[in-house]
């Protein structure tokens, strides 16, 4: 194979993962401005360690947060997730970065892609993990700091 051939390769690579990148974050992003609040105040427990535990996981409140903050409600986004607004952020630029990737030509993803794995994002995991924890141990204690994510 030549390099010609490779380059070619990588470039149908990093567009057929930029248009992925742009599918689900319109995705994501439509759902969240579509879906009504009012839709998710009573609904099913979806998530497996919330449903054994009782107790919420780091990403419990997070389609409850996108969905606030798709409406406007910010501080009701924060409330439900504080890292959901953070996620939010990241699939808005991730998105805007894969159609720029697709327009252009360019690896737009890379550069991102290298953040997202780097360090400060070990340190943000990291994080949101702690987060996640604390807003656990609060729940089994029951002082209700957090919101109630049901």
């Amino acid at each position: 194979m030549t390099v010609a051939e490779q380059t070619d390769r990588r470039d149908m690579g990093a567009r057929g993962t930029a248009a992925a990148v742009v599918v689900a974050g319109l995705a994501a992003v439509g759902v969240a401005t579509a879906v009504s609040p009012a839709a998710l105040s009573d609904g099913p427990v979806l998530c497996p360690f919330r449903h054994v535990t009782g107790l919420p996981c780091p990403g419990c409140g997070l389609t409850r947060s996108w969905v606030a903050l798709g409406h406007g409600d910010i501080a009701s986004s924060f409330g439900f997730n504080a890292f959901g607004p953070v996620f939010a952020a990241i699939a808005v630029v991730a998105t805007g970065l894969a159609i720029w990737t697709l327009i252009a030509g360019r690896p737009a993803l890379d550069r991102l892609r290298t953040a997202l794995t780097g360090r400060f994002a070990l340190g943000v995991i990291a994080v949101w993990l702690g987060y996640g924890t604390v807003r656990a141990v609060f729940a089994a204690c029951g002082w209700g700091f957090f919101p109630s994510v049901t």
